[in-house]
């Protein structure tokens, strides 16, 4: 009885061959659109997290607006770094440095940006994104790290060498003592974190590794302490309450030690989550218009699918009576009439 039904298949696989090839062909080119659609959807979704993990961004920051009178530059970090609920931090410090562009100092906003990592801040903590070269080590004193419109403004790339002109300035932000030059070696080109903004707030500027740091700190002039807390973003109220207290000792402390009155010391605070929001929002249209073609291009798949397993089997529908006549099983016709369509739909998977 296998006889039987195995060679009526064989003429039957013959006369369909063409049907199923399309249909194997239709399935697997619609089945490939949908399944790339909705992986996509979900790979976008997910990238912008993917990309904080990545480079271990900071959940606030807290800015130090100056050196604090008969303080040392960077107590204030260490106060604010060492604040219950934080267990990560990293920190750049702005310093008085404008670049040398054919010689004169270029002291455009936009491009006057020197941030100067104290303590891994663009290396270990919201480390910056490479587009060229690589991130110098953490010691390293003569190199530097530029974004894409730095290195323009230079005209320079990867290991060129480029020069800013610094200064000093004391407690009450004036400048003194003679400005000095220095030359560092462009280690990379890269983006600032958070890297996917609005172009208009794309940040641009120069990052130095801690090791050129170092030997900068007399030229402090405000600091950015990313911090990374135990609750995340939901721990930001905490903090700010905390800096608040923070903020009115140390007053106390230095109208005691100095007998200088502050004028309403404030640590502002920047808040990330604010940023991730919105680069949230500019991707859901991205992620619903991929799954929804992904769900169109499926639905499509099965419609017509199922259309052409339907023409197969109706094709093969007269040769079930032919098969029991000549004495097959009820299972053996149905499986000669139904396999080319699980053929088809087989060949489709695979592909």
């Amino acid at each position: 009885m296998f006889g039987v039904a195995s060679a009526c298949f064989r003429p039957a696989l013959r006369a369909s061959w063409r049907q199923m090839t399309a249909l194997a062909l239709l399935t697997g080119i619609l089945g490939a659109i949908a399944l790339a659609a909705l992986a996509g959807a979900r790979r976008t979704d997910t990238a912008y997290d993917r990309y904080l993990t990545a480079i271990n961004a900071s959940d606030v920051f807290v800015n130090v607006p100056g050196a604090l009178p008969g303080m040392p530059a960077t107590r204030p970090i260490t106060l604010i770094s060492s604040l219950p609920g934080v267990i990560a931090h990293a920190t750049y410090i702005g310093v008085n440095g404008y670049p040398l562009v054919h010689g004169k100092p270029d002291y455009s906003f936009e491009t006057d940006s020197v941030s100067a990592s104290l303590d891994g801040e663009y290396f270990s903590q919201d480390r910056a994104t490479v587009l060229a070269g690589a991130l110098p080590p953490a010691g390293s004193a003569d190199t530097v790290v530029l974004t894409p419109a730095i290195a323009r403004m230079f005209g320079t790339h990867v290991g060129g060498t480029v020069q800013y002109q610094f200064s000093q300035r004391n407690d009450q932000g004036q400048l003194v003592g003679k400005r000095f030059t220095r030359s560092y070696r462009v280690a990379a080109i890269a983006e600032i974190p958070p890297s996917l903004v609005d172009q208009s707030d794309q940040t641009e500027g120069t990052v130095l590794p801690p090791g050129a740091t170092r030997k900068l700190l007399a030229e402090y002039y405000y600091a950015w302490i990313g911090l990374r807390l135990a609750d995340g973003t939901a721990g930001i109220p905490r903090l700010q309450r905390q800096l608040t207290r923070l903020a009115s000792s140390l007053e106390q402390q230095v109208k005691q030690e100095t007998g200088q009155k502050l004028n309403d010391l404030y640590f502002s605070v920047n808040r990330t989550d604010v940023i991730r929001n919105q680069v949230r929002q500019a991707i859901a249209p991205e992620v619903i218009a991929l799954t929804a073609f992904g769900a169109i291009a499926g639905a499509a798949m099965l419609v017509l699918a199922g259309q052409g397993l339907a023409q197969l089997v109706s094709r093969r529908a007269p040769d079930i009576a032919v098969l029991k006549a000549l004495g097959a099983t009820r299972g053996q016709a149905a499986l000669t009439a139904g396999l080319p369509g699980v053929i088809s739909v087989l060949g489709g998977i695979v592909l």
